[in-house]
């Protein structure tokens, strides 16, 4: 079984990977690795300062670590587009987000898209509806709180997928984190 954890930067998903991986005592994959380590681009983004990976031959890898291990955790911006059975989106509030990410990040475009893509649910959108999703909000969650959450939905503890998770009506309270 491939477990994916995906979200913006600054949700939380690294922290919350490595607990569950430990928890569960599963394989822990990371797809930046995976890339970085066999050269698996297809360019870099000089505006995003990022390397585009090449997603046909990170798949392949995803699916060779699933042969070798039977069960994984992958974490990344984009293991959504990555093989998987569940398919796990760490959300958090965006006045929260914006904090964290003017935190952790300096350039301001890596700032503003991590925080306009988690105010529209950009990564949700992007996951075909045919998959099995759940989301989790982390805004005030441990690494270890949202991992128990995780593993609750793994044993079948859970009931609804998509938690629908809207920021988009907090809009006022939001804006005013800008100020």
């Amino acid at each position: 079984m491939i477990v994916a954890i995906t979200g913006v930067a600054g949700t939380g998903k690294t922290e919350t990977a490595k607990v569950l991986a430990k928890r569960i005592k599963w394989k822990l994959v990371r797809p930046d690795d995976i890339a970085k380590k066999r050269k698996l681009y297809i360019g870099y983004d000089k505006k995003r300062k990022s390397w585009v990976v090449n997603l046909a031959k990170l798949k392949k890898e995803i699916r060779k670590s699933e042969k070798e291990n039977k069960n994984i955790v992958i974490e990344s911006l984009y293991s959504h587009f990555l093989p998987a059975d569940l398919i796990i989106v760490l959300r958090t509030k965006p006045d929260v987000l914006l904090k964290r990410l003017k935190k952790k990040y300096t350039w301001k475009t890596k700032i503003t898209e991590n925080y306009e893509a988690e105010l529209i649910g950009v990564i949700t959108a992007e996951i075909p509806e045919n998959k099995k999703v759940y989301e989790i909000d982390t805004t005030n969650s441990t690494a270890l709180q949202t991992a128990k959450k995780i593993e609750r939905i793994i044993k079948g503890k859970t009931k609804n997928h998509l938690g629908k998770i809207e920021w988009i009506k907090c809009l006022p309270i939001i804006l005013h984190s800008f100020s």
